[in-house]
């Protein structure tokens, strides 16, 4: 999306579609609902009568369940947040999980060790 310097950042803000989600959170549970309907349709498929057709059906029905649910939840969980705070927190699992190096997860104290004294003013 575009970035217009002279409007107010709330200007810039992409628009919510629907129950809370922006378009690209509403493609992520899109898809994740998509991804929870295969393994819902594997025990339908054993059923007599409907075969390979669990798959589709699930696949098609799953999104619209995922999108309807969680779209109150999602409302809720990004209530008093920065916009790209899901986006953050999904960057920190892939981080985590060591499937991407963008973030910095853990911090340290540094030491300064010395191997050898320091020489002051001239002393030898």
């Amino acid at each position: 999306m575009a970035v217009i310097d002279f409007l107010p950042d709330r200007l810039n803000n992409p628009p919510v579609v629907w129950k809370g989600f922006t378009s690209g959170e509403f493609l992520l549970a899109a898809i994740a609902g998509v991804i929870a309907g295969i393994p819902l349709a594997v025990p339908l498929a054993l059923i007599p009568f409907i075969g390979w057709l669990a798959f589709p059906t699930c696949m098609l029905l799953m999104p619209l369940i995922v999108v309807f649910l969680g779209g109150g939840w999602i409302a809720s969980y990004k209530r008093g947040k920065p916009e790209n705070y899901i986006w953050q927190r999904l960057e920190e699992i892939r981080c985590r999980a060591r499937l991407s190096r963008s973030m910095v997860l853990d911090s340290r104290a540094w030491e300064v060790k010395r191997t050898r004294s320091v020489m002051r003013g001239g002393e030898r």
